[in-house]
């Protein structure tokens, strides 16, 4: 049985917060790497991510190769503005609350010939692109404007938001103590760019399989988090003693949840269906543990666990043997507990936030952290259904409805409406949206609609219905006839419906074209698989008028696997 959990320690009222959702997030991926395409086309099939919110890149080796360090001048010129500027040109930049980096981007930016100046990518991402000042970054006194606290800088113990309610903020009535008075209003255009790396397969990394295995826990973990199994394991060690102070309250803030957790002197070897781990120590074997629970994150707090050429035990031991998540610097950090995940991170966790949001919520000073990891984890979420109710075929203007349902009795839902993954309607109680015939190009449309829990962590959902519209009798159809041209080249065919023919047709793969040219009876379009990269993708036919109408085939999903090498 389900219960919607009590929010507690909350110092404030009135809050309508939600876990991180699809279209809320940027999709980086590296075009110049057959790995980082494998591993976003796995994870964006995997979370729905809408295919405008998939961004390609193209970052030459030298970026992610050996040390993965960039100079900020590089970070801006290779990443920073063309995400950007694609966001901008497909009109979601308003929507989008956080960065997910696919593998082989760079993890470190040289933001200073001292090594314990410089940042991680997740680090000068969050802060918009900004360097602050240095001596900040290196003793950790920066203050993230998203960390619940407690510090020695924050004196208070904040409840779990969202990332969405984290920019709105929650009201002038919202309840707040004097020195929280920013969440009344929100941070707006103050708000910072959480990211995480889905993984590291760089020098000293994991290998591809270990991140598609990590995405794959994180989606198994959802609405399935265990009761206990957590570990705050003590000893004497400085990394260890440094944030020793957080263990016992969060032992008591999970249990008034129901969940059981420990602060031990005992190292979990053997143990089964790990749910959690903090410790601190420079070596540890993760692989003595006996497994780990889908959703699981485990971190060691040590010099240099996201520095894949120093010595020491690297952040990746966890994912390889089974954790979900993990959290390094990608330089020297001085056992300062402010640059890692607080003991806190679980009670947010526990409170049905994602894993990105958990860990955003409880690291004090981010600027130099590498969180790695599926960040859409949300083992202790509500579980919610919904469908949209609406005819498949739209031969004029259409009210659709959408209709919500989980077992808690007497929940309100807010509903947000998205075309072809653009928002048209943000979040309200209204449960129906009006599509005018006249608006729609013909040819295949996705509607998408996210549902969400009236409440302090608003749990979601997202479906979609795809829609034919018919107008002027004109459709494109990809035929299932394919001729193979090479040893990644394949020739597809389309069926034009109509008296009028269109000028071009294209391939398209997302937002990438694939081919283009101009439109005769027998034309072929060219798949080049190098181009779509492995793992599951969706191709479409584009049929282009005179009139500059285009009208999309409905998608074909296709699975693409390159033969091992010999």
């Amino acid at each position: 049985m389900y219960r919607i959990p009590a929010a507690t320690l909350l110092v404030f009222s009135a809050c309508m917060a939600h876990a991180q959702m699809p279209h809320e997030l940027l999709l980086l991926v590296n075009r110049s790497s057959q790995d980082s395409m494998r591993v976003a086309n796995h994870f964006a099939a995997a979370r729905q991510i809408p295919f405008k919110n998939v961004v390609r890149l193209e970052l030459p080796e030298s970026a992610y190769d050996g040390t993965a360090t960039v100079t900020p001048e590089e970070f801006t010129r290779l990443v920073w503005e063309p995400a950007n500027a694609i966001a901008r040109e497909r009109g979601i930049d308003g929507q989008i609350l956080a960065w997910i980096y696919s593998t082989d981007f760079p993890i470190r930016i040289r933001t200073d010939a001292n090594d314990r100046r410089q940042m991680s990518i997740c680090g000068l991402t969050f802060l918009r692109n900004q360097v602050p000042g240095l001596e900040l970054v290196e003793e950790g006194k920066y203050l993230s404007r998203l960390f619940a606290g407690p510090n020695q800088r924050l004196q208070l113990t904040l409840g779990s938001l969202s990332l969405g309610m984290q920019k709105q903020g929650l009201g002038m009535d919202a309840q707040v103590p004097r020195d929280a008075e920013w969440l009344r209003f929100g941070l707006g255009e103050r708000m910072p760019l959480p990211s995480m790396m889905l993984g590291y397969t760089g020098e000293n990394g994991t290998d591809v399989q270990t991140v598609l295995d990590t995405i794959a826990r994180g989606v198994r973990s959802d609405h399935r988090g265990a009761r206990k199994g957590i570990y705050f394991v003590v000893s004497d060690d400085v990394r260890s003693t440094c944030r020793e102070w957080q263990y016992y309250p969060c032992v008591n803030e999970l249990s008034q949840r129901g969940i059981t957790a420990v602060a031990t002197t005992n190292f979990p070897v053997g143990a089964n269906s790990v749910m959690g781990l903090l410790m601190g120590a420079d070596s540890v074997d993760p692989a003595t543990i006996a497994s780990f629970a889908p959703g699981a994150m485990a971190e060691h707090l040590t010099s240099w666990g996201a520095e894949f050429q120093k010595p020491q035990t690297k952040v990746t031991e966890w994912l390889k043997a089974g954790a979900t998540a993990t959290a390094g610097t990608v330089v020297e950090p001085y056992s300062n507990p402010d640059k890692f995940p607080s003991a806190r991170f679980f009670a947010h966790y526990a409170s049905g936030c994602t894993m990105l949001e958990s860990f955003y919520q409880s690291i004090a000073c981010p600027l130099q952290t590498l969180p790695l990891g599926e960040p859409l984890a949300k083992p202790y979420a509500l579980p919610i259904s919904a469908n949209i109710l609406g005819a498949d075929a739209m031969k004029g203007d259409f009210t659709y409805m959408a209709k919500a349902e989980c077992r808690i009795p007497n929940v309100n839902f807010l509903y947000s409406f998205l075309l072809d993954g653009k928002e048209i309607q943000s979040a309200s109680s209204g449960n129906s949206i009006y599509l005018r015939h006249a608006d729609l190009s013909a040819g295949y449309h996705e509607l998408r609609v996210v549902a969400r829990v009236v409440h302090s962590v608003q749990f979601n959902i997202t479906v979609e219905k795809g829609i034919m519209v018919e107008r002027m009798g004109r459709s494109a159809t990809l035929l299932p006839e394919v001729v193979r041209l090479g040893a990644h080249e394949h020739a597809l065919r389309v069926r034009i419906g109509g008296q009028e023919m269109p000028r071009r047709i294209k391939l398209v793969c997302g937002e990438v074209v694939l081919d283009d040219k101009p439109f005769v009876s027998d034309a072929e379009l060219v798949l080049d698989e190098m181009m779509v990269g492995e793992g599951p993708n969706l191709i479409r036919a584009v049929a282009v008028y005179e009139d500059g109408m285009e009208v999309s085939s409905a998608p074909v999903p296709i699975e693409i696997s390159f033969p091992e090498p010999h």
